[in-house]
């Protein structure tokens, strides 16, 4: 079964099997989630604060502060891992070499 294409020819496809259900990307599901979280309490947030940084002090809207925060935090969550694995394969080749 398949559906012809302008330069005659064919480009197969899978019919969907009665009763067989597409897979669910959790992942997608649960990042769009927590991205939706972030953005509502964001925006319930938006009175100025007071922010001590080290030895600065900034006055900045809540959602600044909040929306920084989490960038940080995503960026660590990916660099740690990633950092991590070149350091062990990094290893392995010690040994192997």
């Amino acid at each position: 079964m398949g559906a012809a294409l302008a330069d005659g020819g064919e480009r197969l496809t899978s019919p969907l099997v009665p009763g067989e259900k597409k897979q669910v990307n959790w992942r997608a599901w649960g990042i769009g989630l927590l991205i939706a979280l972030v953005v509502i309490v964001a925006l319930q947030n938006s009175q100025q604060v007071r922010v001590d940084v080290l030895f600065v002090t900034v006055d900045a809207p809540l959602i600044v502060t909040l929306l920084a925060a989490v960038g940080i935090g995503a960026l660590i969550g990916y660099a740690a891992p990633v950092l991590r694995r070149h350091r062990r394969d990094g290893r392995r080749q010690d040994k192997a070499g």
